[in-house]
This record gives structure tokens, C-alpha cells and sequence, in this order.
């Protein structure tokens, strides 16, 4: 297939000819929400990950939320040389294999979104005329499209190109002037259409620009949307994307030139022109900071604030319908080893991952989650499946500017989002909710607080950035015993430790439904349930082992909410009285009351190890443990309930009406 000039269809009519026909799989439906599935993710794993560590980069992809992968599949990989054998399985060595990547993530339930983009390998470094390669590129196009969409059903949104309007993927990729990118895309779409009648075509994204212009290669985005659309190319795309990177936070009026821009008055100019030129829907395939040690550069925490409030900032803007962040896992030199990445802090390729680069790619390292990570778990656990459905602050009211607040509902479930970027005083904001109970959660997922109410919760703002969420409403989970005191559900994965354990004496009422929270020590999701007297933690890895669910160390946690390290409390000698045990790990003796009460009602396993001897606290004897606190009631003698368990979950998180 040397000949470029000519009609794209008698040529494409060869290839499909040509093709092996196999039987289509089904199209996926489109969801009746344009905005059901949000949360994209630039992961180009097929570039960036080796086979042998795909799936488990897949399962972190599966952990954060993701509901969108854009996976690159380059032009100069899978056709190395001139009218050669399209090659999607990598070239061997473990890297390119398009093939596993697209495959795993399609059958993880991940959608896809894939890229086509750049001139081929046979003129790298060259400066052909785009007729040279323009035929070639229908040829690459059409076979990828019909591998991958009409053939396996695994992509049916190709977006065409990548940042064409900047100089280094525009025009030294072959792509001389807008009228040239226009001729890629409509041969793009033809070839797709007739690959995959099906496929959705979304345009390259277009990147803002804030540095000065290089007028003759570089076009802001409002330029290059304008004369995209005047050369004739509008018609040729269904979905536009944009890459509205900034330098600043997303909430910031930032000069860009000879205006101030902030992500609402940059997303309402391209969709001002949007609709003059004939409104498409807006994805925002890429956006991102960089944690990198230079200018511009963001710190790890402000990098995880500023990517919920993106998102947040994006998604309430009517037309946008997804976000893709990039990206999922921080660069290394192109050139270095894949075991051997290069780490440099001032190098900001290398810093805009919600993983941090390390080798080999293991979730249960203790520094591979970056705050972002966090953030973005749980934004897609906390505002998945539902739908936003008002805006409380917008950010402009003189009562407390610079606060925002978002409502979001779906599913028997509802939620607010809100955080503020300034002001003197931490505001204070009442949210009706008609509810019973709700959970405040800070943006790793952690539970601050489980907020009995009669109909409304009452939220300080006092951190400045970071987003809080307050949800309630039906748990995810509703299959085992509901308990209308508290209105949760106790289900799986808890129930059976709950029954087998104890049950209501030894845990009391459920004060939430199953949350996420990240492992103190890896960053990795754990599922917890509150209780009034504990919280259950769940840790997926430990799956099919006694020890998949444990009792929270409340009792450690509450006697730091005190002020009092256990470890420095006064030790007991060894050995103890005949009578009692003693415990080297802390120092400390077991004795009855509550001895018996240890050994009979699920000692270490349940409870832990003492961390104080017993002592008098505000009229009664108590005794802290790891997970719990014993305290005696001698007027209860005899019955079951002479040792009882403290409230150590209400005490800690349970609140009326009110944060903190």
C-alpha cells in the first residue's frame, strides 16, 4: 500500500476485504447519564507497564475507582517498518503489548478510551510532505479499530492525536497547519466508521497555553477550535477534548497573557464557542500537577486537593462529562531501564502519577500511595453512581467567600462536597440532609466524625484546602440486619465476625455503614465498619485467612486523644501474682475483674494486649487494651453484664448535629 493520494475508501474497502471475519462482540450500551461513568484516568500502560506487571497495575486501577482508561496505542509500535505486519503484542521484552493491556482492563470492567496518534517510524526525524504518510495512516487506523472495536468490543471511543495544536506533537509530527490535522482526522474517521460503525470519534485534545505563543506553530485553544472549524474539520468529531492544565490552583484567576483565567472562566469560553460553532460534549482527557521540586511545582497534599477540586469544578460545568487525570503512575526517563527507573525531583515529567515510580510495582509498599492516590479513591467511592444535584457555594458568597459545596444524590444515597480556599474565620455551613445519621469524611477517606441528627448536620470548615465530604442514606450494602436506631446495615464482609463474636454486647449498635480507609501502614483500601464499642477493619489481602477481619486499636487511639502514650504509663515488675498474667510487650498485668472476662469473651485476638493497669477513672474501674477498654460495675455482680466494653467508637467519632 505505497499509493497515498487518492480516495481513503477503495482503500479501506481492501483492507476490510482482507480482514478475518470473526463474530462482533456486543456493543457496550451507552449509559442514560452522560455523567454516570466521570472518572478517567490517562494510564498508557501498554507504553509504561511491563507484562509482568500489568495486573497488578490493573488491580490498583480497580482500587482507586477508575471508570476510564486512555490507552495510547502508537502509530511507530505496532507498525515498525514500511507496509509491514501490524505487531500488538510488543515486540518481545515485555513492553508495547496492547494487546494484554486493553485486554485486562476491559475484562476488569474499565472502559476504554483509545489514542491514535503520531506519523510512523519510517519517517521519524524526517520532514515528509503529509501525503507521504497519509494513506498509511487510514491502513493503521482502520486495522486498530477493527482489532480492538468491531472485532473484540473491547474500545469504542478513539480520540484522534494528542495535543496537536502545540508545536512538539503537532508540527514535529508532520502536522504543518490546522488544515493538515484536518485531513489526519477526517481520514481517521473515515477509516473508523468504516472499521466500527459504532465508534464515538473524540478530537485530539487541545492543550491551554501559558507560556507566550509561538505564532507560527502554536495556537491557544480558542485560536485553534476557531480555525479547526473554519478549515472544515467541526463535523469530523463527535466529543471535544481539551487539556486544561494551569499552573496555579484550579480555583485561581490566572494571568494567561492579556486575561485572568480560572477553571470555570476557561471551561465557559470553550463552551461559548462550543455552542457558536455546534455544541459537542466536553471530555477533559487530560489535567494534572506535578509534585516536582520547581517552578510551578505543587506539593504532594496540594496535588491531591487540587485534583478533587478539578474535578469537582469540571464536572459541574453542564457539558462536561469526563475527566481524565494524568496520570496514574509518575514517569521515568525514557531512555532508562524499566527495573532501574530514574528518580529527579525537578524534572516534572516525572511527578504528576498518583503512584509514585518504583520497581518492582507492589501494593503493599509503604511508599508507592501518594496522598493523590488517596484522594482519588475516595472522591470515586464517596460520589460513584450518583448525580449532582445543586450547588450551595459557588464560591461567591460575601457570607463566606472563597467556600464551596456541592450536593450529589443517587441510589438511596446523597452527598456534599465542600472546602474552602481562604478567608479569615472557618466558616460554619448547615446541610439539611433529612437524615439520621451522616458521616464526615476528610479526602483520604478517614471517618472524622458520625453525626447523630434530627435533619441536618452542621460542618466547620476549619482546614483551608482540603475537601470534606458529608454522606448519608442507604449503605452500599443493605443485605444483612438493618438497626433503625442508628439506620445502617451490618453485612458483609462483617457479619459473621460480628454474630460469631459477640454481637451486640461486645460491639453494640453499627454507627456506619462499610467505608473505605486507607492501611496506616501501606496507603492500600481496607474496609471498616464503626461500632459503638469498635470498629472492624477488613484488609482484602488477608482474604480467606482468621485474620481477613480485626478490631481497630480504639483503646491505643482513644488514650492518645487524651493526651497519654501508653508507653510511658508506670510498668508492673515481673513476675505478676499467681494470679493474674503479665505481658513483656507492654509492662503490664491482667487480673480479674477482668481476666476472666479476657480469656472467656475472645481474648488477644478480640481485645489485644493491656496497655495500662487497671485504675480508677471518674468513679470506675477501668482497664485499657489494644481494641478496647474493660470497665467493672460491681452492682451488676453476677450477671453477664459485670465487665462491660466502653463506648470507645461513640466516644471518639459519634457527635450530635455538629463537626467538629
Amino acid at each position: 500500500m505505497r499509493k497515498r493520494i487518492g480516495l481513503i475508501i477503495p482503500l479501506l474497502l481492501v483492507i476490510a476485504v482482507t480482514w478475518p471475519q470473526h463474530t462482533a462482540a456486543a456493543p457496550t450500551p451507552a449509559p442514560a447519564d452522560p455523567k454516570a461513568s466521570p472518572f478517567g484516568m490517562v494510564t498508557a500502560f501498554g507504553n509504561r507497564v511491563r507484562e509482568d506487571e500489568m495486573g497488578t497495575a490493573v488491580q490498583l486501577l480497580k482500587e482507586a475507582g477508575v471508570q476510564w482508561a486512555r490507552e495510547e496505542i502508537f502509530w511507530d509500535r505496532v507498525q515498525p517498518q514500511q507496509d509491514g505486519a501490524f505487531v500488538w503484542g510488543g515486540p518481545g521484552g515485555g513492553m508495547y503489548n496492547y494487546d494484554l493491556a486493553i485486554g485486562k482492563m476491559h475484562s476488569a470492567g474499565i472502559n476504554v478510551l483509545g489514542l491514535l496518534d503520531y506519523n510512523p517510524a519510517w519517517f521519524k526525524g524526517q520532514n515528509p510532505p503529509l501525503d507521504a504518510w497519509l494513506g498509511e495512516w487510514g491502513t493503521y487506523v482502520y486495522n486498530t479499530v477493527a482489532r480492538y472495536g468491531r472485532v473484540r468490543g473491547q474500545i469504542k471511543y478513539w480520540e484522534i492525536w494528542n495535543e496537536e495544536n502545540l508545536r512538539n506533537f503537532g508540527y514535529e509530527n508532520g502536522l504543518y497547519t490546522i488544515q493538515d490535522y484536518v485531513r489526519v482526522l477526517n481520514y481517521a474517521r473515515a477509516a473508523i466508521k468504516a472499521a466500527d460503525p459504532e465508534a464515538v470519534i473524540v478530537l485530539g485534545g487541545v492543550a491551554a497555553i501559558w507560556s507566550p505563543l509561538n505564532q507560527d506553530h502554536e495556537y491557544d485553544v480558542l485560536d485553534y477550535l476557531q480555525q479547526l472549524h473554519d478549515a472544515g474539520g467541526w463535523d469530523s468529531f463527535d466529543i471535544l477534548a481539551i487539556h486544561p492544565y494551569r499552573p496555579g490552583p484550579p480555583e485561581a484567576a490566572t494571568w494567561r497573557r492579556d486575561t485572568a483565567l480560572d477553571v470555570e472562566a476557561e471551561l465557559n469560553a470553550v463552551d461559548g464557542l462550543n455552542h457558536i460553532l455546534g455544541a459537542k460534549p466536553i471530555w477533559i482527557t487530560e489535567v494534572g500537577w506535578s509534585n516536582f521540586a520547581g517552578t510551578y511545582g505543587v506539593s504532594e497534599d496540594d496535588q491531591a486537593s487540587f485534583m478533587v477540586r478539578m474535578y469537582l469544578l469540571a464536572l459541574a460545568h453542564p457539558n462536561v462529562q469526563r475527566v481524565f487525570w494524568y496520570d496514574f503512575r509518575d514517569d521515568s526517563a525514557p531512555n532508562a531501564l524499566y527495573h532501574r527507573p530514574v528518580y529527579d525531583d525537578h524534572e516534572a515529567e516525572y511527578h504528576f502519577g498518583l503512584l509514585r515510580r518504583s520497581f518492582p510495582l507492589d501494593p503493599g509498599s509503604a511508599d508507592l500511595r501518594k496522598p493523590s492516590f488517596l484522594a482519588y479513591r475516595t472522591m470515586t467511592e464517596v460520589l460513584g453512581g450518583l448525580t449532582m444535584s445543586g450547588i450551595l457555594h459557588d464560591g461567591n458568597d460575601p457570607a463566606m467567600p472563597g467556600t464551596w459545596a456541592y450536593r450529589y444524590d443517587g441510589k438511596g444515597r446523597a452527598a456534599v462536597v465542600l472546602w474552602r480556599i481562604g478567608g479569615a474565620t472557618a466558616p460554619t455551613l448547615t446541610i439539611p440532609c433529612a437524615c439520621i445519621s451522616a458521616t464526615v469524611r476528610r479526602s483520604d477517606g478517614k471517618a472524622l466524625a458520625l453525626i447523630a441528627t434530627s435533619g441536618a448536620v452542621q460542618v466547620q470548615l476549619d482546614m483551608i484546602g482540603t475537601p470534606l465530604y458529608v454522606e448519608w442514606g442507604d449503605d452500599r450494602n443493605k443485605t444483612g440486619p438493618f438497626f433503625p436506631q442508628t439506620g445502617h446495615h451490618i453485612s458483609s464482609p462483617f457479619l459473621d465476625y460480628w454474630q460469631t463474636n459477640g454481637g451486640l454486647d461486645q460491639f453494640g449498635l453499627p454507627l456506619s455503614g462499610p467505608l473505605t480507609e486507607s492501611d496506616p501502614q501501606t496507603g492500600a483500601a481496607r474496609v471498616v465498619q464503626y461500632f459503638e464499642r469498635n470498629r472492624m477493619e477488613y484488609n482484602p489481602a488477608l482474604r480467606n485467612t482468621p485474620f481477613a477481619v480485626q478490631i481497630g486499636r480504639l483503646g491505643d487511639d482513644y488514650l492518645r486523644r487524651m493526651g497519654v502514650d501508653w508507653q510511658t504509663l508506670p510498668k508492673q515488675p515481673d513476675p505478676p501474682p499467681p494470679e493474674c498474667n503479665y505481658y513483656a510487650e507492654t509492662g503490664h498485668r491482667l487480673c480479674d475483674p477482668f481476666k476472666s472476662y479476657w480469656e472467656q469473651h475472645g481474648g488477644l485476638p478480640i481485645y489485644g494486649l493491656p496497655l495500662s493497669e487497671a485504675f480508677d477513672e471518674q468513679g470506675h474501674l477501668v482497664q485499657y487494651f489494644e481494641r478496647a477498654r474493660f470497665e467493672w460495675h460491681p452492682d451488676k455482680a453476677g450477671t453477664p453484664y459485670e465487665v462491660e466494653l466502653g463506648l470507645l467508637g461513640t466516644q471518639l467519632y459519634s457527635r450530635w448535629g455538629v463537626y467538629p
